[in-house]
């Protein structure tokens, strides 16, 4: 009975150690400690302690930098070399369609859409726009030049059309203000609204903007201010004067429509 025992447990303590096995990584550590990539696969990597390695992944979307063994790093693709290390693991499950992976930096769903994208974050899409003419490029996780996009860079028509607001179009050429200076953003009168006002970003980008209610917009210095201090024509804008000839329809410069 006792030899049964003892037979018991040496198989139980051989299948235990079988287990423990089958636990490490079939990893052979370069040193005795540090972070080491896997050899094939570019977001697993291993930790290595006095010469026994613990497996790890990065999260999904991110691969892991191996530059340094003594820094445990998972960066965005744009910015890992993996050489050899050609396979990733599989996206996560349940994640927002416009994410692709779970982490990154992505293109809108819109093929017209070369000026949007997407940060991906734990499989939440958060969306970001470029800065004017600007488009995103996601091999380089950031937004470019046309001429400097990659061979990977969304490729979308440029509506050239000027496009203006009530019949008021940015004009060609240079916009120049006090002592002779070139506006980069030159703002407008607006067309019909006193309260309102045009800029144009960079001669082109045009934008309807406003002053904050009871206050008119000043073309000559570019700032908003109260009636009686902004432009003549501008002075009646919400109310008539009270010795006006016709306090309740007078136009904005204070004249009567029958004037």
């Amino acid at each position: 009975m006792l030899i049964f025992c003892f037979q018991l447990l040496l198989l139980a303590l051989v299948s235990r150690a079988q287990d423990e096995k089958k636990d490490i990584p079939d990893f052979d550590c370069p040193e005795r400690n540090g972070f080491f990539p896997d050899p094939e696969q570019c977001d697993l990597y291993y930790e290595c302690i006095d010469g026994f390695p613990e497996a790890r992944l990065c999260p999904d979307g991110l691969l892991f930098e191996s530059g340094n063994p003594n820094q445990e790093k998972c960066d965005y693709p744009f910015n890992v070399e993996c050489d050899d290390r050609e396979f990733v693991q599989e996206p996560k499950e349940g994640i927002d369609p416009k994410c692709y992976r779970e982490n990154g930096f992505f293109n809108h769903e819109d093929p017209a859409e070369c000026g949007k994208f997407y940060n991906c974050v734990y499989g939440k899409p958060h969306l970001l726009p470029c800065a004017h003419s600007l488009i995103f490029d996601e091999a380089q996780g950031t937004c470019v030049r046309v001429n400097q996009g990659s061979i990977y860079a969304k490729k979308c028509e440029v509506d050239n059309t000027p496009k203006g607001i009530d019949g008021f179009f940015c004009p060609e050429g240079q916009v120049l203000g006090p002592h002779g200076i070139k506006l980069a953003h030159p703002s407008f009168p607006h067309p019909t609204s006193c309260q309102k006002f045009i800029t144009c970003y960079f001669g082109k980008d045009i934008k309807e903007l406003g002053c904050m209610k009871g206050q008119v917009f000043d073309h000559e210095s570019t700032v908003c201010k109260i009636p009686e201090e902004g432009p003549k024509d501008c002075r009646c804008w919400y109310e008539c004067l009270s010795d006006s000839n016709c306090p309740n329809d007078c136009r904005s410069d204070c004249t009567c429509p029958s004037e």
